[in-house]
């Protein structure tokens, strides 16, 4: 059963995705993250959950792993 609940916005239009366990809430967003065009990021997300710690936690995590996203050049280089 899903306990977590990730709303994704996207060029595409909104992504729901859904978990049961925080780690695999957070591997979800980041394949679909890493998947949008540079230019769509940081995209707008809202975690919604039971657990107020979890849901800030997450939240925190994807903006950060967002943040890294668009440091990083596109190629890869550093």
């Amino acid at each position: 059963m899903a306990r977590i609940a990730i709303l994704v916005g996207t060029p595409a239009g909104t992504r729901l995705l859904a978990a049961s366990r925080e780690r695999e809430a957070a591997l979800m967003a980041e394949r679909l993250l890493v998947g949008l065009d540079r230019a769509a990021l940081p995209a707008p997300l809202w975690v919604q959950c039971a657990d107020a710690a979890l849901a800030a936690r997450l939240t925190a995590y994807l903006a950060g792993f967002q943040a890294e996203l668009t440091a990083v050049p596109a190629d890869g280089a550093q």
